[in-house]
């Protein structure tokens, strides 16, 4: 065996330790799917022939997969849906947590899922195999959110993961409320950008959504206490965050951050701040 080969099997073994440890109870093929998923550089899609480099900076992190699972798992989610797709790390942890849910169904939209990341996603999902129903929208979340709304579909769970401006997050937001069930909860990934952390503020100050606490703080957990029925004038003010310092580095801790972030800190600490109100 080369040494490079024996290098991967050994970071693939010790990575699958790691998923176990995170969330017991995966299915073996969701086990398989994800160790090569995080140990791999490269992976195979169906647009394209030939291994692909990804970037693993886009993937949800282990820890954050295994906390959608539980999520969806103690939240007994039947109807699941993501605004964004890529690679299909939060899919596969998604699908396996609806195994067990009889009837269950897991919606994807991303228009870039072909053209630039070459059906890596497509690949991971039918290495699968499960009974969950799963549908992919090659669309802008505008237009398939819309649609969504005028079939008066329903779910009850919406990880929004999609392009992170402000404006963005806030019509995906918008939209996927819509068809989010009371009782629901939608999840907001990279927190430590200050465009997502502002469109959160504002839902936190203006909605009814009440903050499920985690034990991380790149994430967002709302859980949707009442459909919209604010006056048509209704307006709480709500603080906007300078911009988003990017660079390769990790996410800076909420700690390390301006005193803009920390007044985030001190509204997620209100467990409960409906719209309204």
């Amino acid at each position: 065996m080369q040494h490079s080969q024996f290098v991967q099997e050994a970071n693939t073994i010790a990575i699958r330790d790691e998923i176990n440890l995170a969330c017991s109870g995966l299915h073996q093929r969701t086990l398989d799917v994800l160790a090569d998923m995080y140990g791999a550089d490269k992976c195979y899609g169906t647009e394209i022939h030939g291994p692909i480099t990804i970037n693993k900076d886009i993937g949800i992190s282990i820890e954050q997969g295994a906390r959608m699972h539980n999520l969806m798992r103690s939240y007994s989610v039947k109807r699941s849906l993501e605004v964004g797709f890529g690679y299909g790390f939060s899919t596969v942890w998604m699908l396996d947590a609806l195994r067990s849910r009889s009837n269950a169904f897991h919606l994807a939209i991303d228009p870039w899922e072909k053209h630039t990341f070459h059906g890596i996603g497509l690949a991971h999902i039918k290495r699968l195999g499960f009974g969950v129903r799963f549908e992919w929208i090659e669309n802008f979340s505008i237009h398939a959110l819309s649609d969504l709304i005028r079939e008066r579909a329903k779910f009850d769970f919406i990880f929004i993961d999609g392009i992170h401006r402000f404006d963005d997050v806030i019509v995906n937001f918008y939209l996927s409320d819509q068809i989010l069930q009371p009782g629901g909860l939608v999840v907001f990934d990279d927190m430590w950008l200050n465009s997502v952390r502002t469109a959160t503020n504002f839902i936190i100050n203006n909605r009814s959504y009440e903050v499920v606490p985690q034990p991380f703080e790149h994430m967002l957990v709302l859980r949707k206490t009442r459909d919209d029925n604010r006056d048509w004038n209704h307006f709480n003010s709500f603080e906007i965050l300078g911009p988003s310092k990017v660079s390769n580095s990790p996410p800076p801790r909420l700690s390390t951050i301006s005193n803009g972030i920390m007044r985030v800190r001190r509204v997620l600490g209100k467990i409960s701040r409906p719209g309204g109100r």
